[in-house]
């Protein structure tokens, strides 16, 4: 699980260019302002594409995608 969370860390780091060190596995990402809805739209399809996970649109909320441990729990239910 400490993988994903690294995975999705770098991910958005080198999306938004924000050093990696600005934000946590904890971070309110969305909702702070850290990142922006085209941001998350990015890091939507790329969950999608690399965890061959469809994603519907219901399930696309703060609770799910605000913070990376939120993802990570979203991700992990998901598969199983």
């Amino acid at each position: 699980m400490a993988d994903l969370a690294q995975e999705l860390h770098d991910l958005i780091t080198e999306e938004t260019g924000m050093d990696a060190s600005e934000f946590t596995a904890d971070t309110c990402l969305f909702s702070e302002g850290f990142i922006d809805s085209f941001t998350m739209t990015s890091v939507i399809a790329y969950i999608e594409e690399t965890h061959a996970i469809e994603i519907p649109q219901s399930e696309i909320t703060l609770e799910n995608f605000d913070t990376i441990n939120n993802m990570v729990g979203f991700i992990t239910r998901a598969k199983s």
